[in-house]
């Protein structure tokens, strides 16, 4: 018997295997085919191991283009080609990347949602943060537009067991993500600090937000501690105020508080006639600022005037401000005063009458007192020493002309006396 053999076409299916490396309940494809619909290409099937498989029966007899979806999401590719991959050729690098299947390729593809390598191949973005103190909170958790900046709606960080705790978001974010972290159900707040000069948290007004942001095409993120903008080792400041009457509540202001007696932070009473205020951290910059006492901000003006060094910021007749220096350390004052409440009521400035002539000065200037002068210091109105000399002796002539025009405050100082002035270089 003889057998005639001829010729068939069988069609032949393309198969195509998804990884999805955060779970999905749903895994489905689009592209120009479907309109760019993504609910309108075809479902996979989940393989139950992290796979999910597409069946295109028969396979197309055009090249096709596409691009993935995850329970509604469509992939982004573009940051994977700019680095260097090659999964989606049809791109131009910041629009749009999508994927392509050419008639003359296999039949059989597997791939990955949202990156070009295998999930193996990318541990996803961490995201670690230190948690200053020696408590261990419950939870520590992300939150930010991507979650309505629900405080309780962002990834769970893990502790590390050091201090700090990781939040890892896999697959990393495809587009830049904004966000704040969440303690114990308390979200940070970094607004005093970008008004204190710190850049941790660049999105802000400087008033009713401030916060973090990771750039697509950043690392992971390392070295930041929660509610501030610098390390859990830098130091808090420390002002210690003495009240020399009741006072029933204590703040300060300043200009990062807009004056406003009622903006700044609030002192604890020691019960002692001292309250306390611990800036956490220290500020990043200079600060002025007054004190506030029953929500009556001091007045420093006249204590200037009459010789005081305490509010070194003043024009000597609309304003006298304190100010802290940054690494000046912690610091005890008086409300109301340039001395203390034992010497409430005394010129403590003035123990020792001390002359000043000529004043003004355009140059050479005489400072003469009964006691002996031993050390005699010229200070700038932000209080930056500017001269000092050792005369040993009741009169001294210096000459003051190397000096800027502007007012200075002169401290001479001896055994058991000290006398300030004031004096303008013309």
């Amino acid at each position: 018997m003889l057998t005639l053999l001829g010729t068939f076409s069988f069609a032949q299916d393309l198969i195509i295997t998804t990884e999805v490396c955060a779970g999905a309940t749903e895994v489905r494809m689009t592209g120009p085919w479907w309109g760019w619909n993504p609910a309108g290409g075809p479902i996979a099937v989940d393989n139950g191991n992290g796979t999910f498989t597409f069946t295109l029966s028969p396979a197309p007899t055009a090249d096709m283009e596409y691009l993935l979806v995850k329970d509604g999401v469509q992939e982004n590719l573009i940051q994977a080609m700019v680095d260097g991959g090659t999964c989606a050729p049809i791109t131009d690098y910041v629009n749009y990347a999508n994927r392509q299947w050419l008639t003359t390729e296999p039949l059989t593809i597997n791939n990955t949602y949202g990156q070009c390598g295998p999930c193996a191949a990318s541990s996803g973005l961490n995201l670690t943060i230190e948690i200053c103190g020696s408590t261990t909170p419950d939870t520590v958790r992300m939150t930010g537009p991507f979650w309505g900046w629900d405080p309780n709606g962002g990834p769970l960080a893990t502790d590390n067991g050091n201090g700090t705790w990781t939040v890892n978001l896999n697959p990393v974010p495809t587009a830049d993500m904004e966000y704040l972290f969440v303690v114990d159900g308390v979200q940070e707040n970094l607004i005093a600090d970008m008004q204190n000069g710190g850049t941790c948290a660049p999105v802000t007004d400087y008033t009713n937000y401030a916060n973090r942001k990771w750039t697509v095409g950043d690392g992971d993120v390392t070295g930041i501690s929660f509610d501030r903008c610098v390390s859990c080792s830098v130091a808090d400041l420390i002002i210690t105020t003495e009240i020399c009457d009741a006072a029933t509540s204590v703040n300060l202001t300043g200009p990062i508080w807009g004056w406003n007696p009622a903006f700044g932070p609030q002192a604890v009473d020691n019960g002692n006639g001292t309250w306390t205020f611990t800036l956490s951290p220290a500020p990043a910059d200079t600060l002025e600022y007054l004190l506030v006492k029953n929500g009556v901000m001091e007045n420093l003006v006249s204590a200037m005037v009459n010789g005081g060094t305490c509010a070194p910021v003043t024009d000597y007749a609309s304003y006298a401000n304190r100010q802290w220096i940054t690494g000046q350390g912690a610091v005890s004052n008086t409300y109301g005063l340039c001395g203390t409440c034992a010497t409430q009521g005394l010129n403590e400035f003035a123990l020792t009458a001390l002359e000043v002539y000529p004043n003004p000065t355009t140059g050479m200037v005489t400072f003469k007192r009964e006691s002996l002068i031993e050390t005699i210091a010229v200070y700038s109105l932000v209080g930056e020493k500017v001269m000092e000399i050792a005369p040993n002796a009741t009169s001294i002539e210096i000459d003051l002309k190397g000096l800027a025009p502007g007012v200075y405050q002169v401290v001479a100082t001896g055994t058991n006396a000290s006398s300030r002035s004031q004096i303008i270089k013309e």
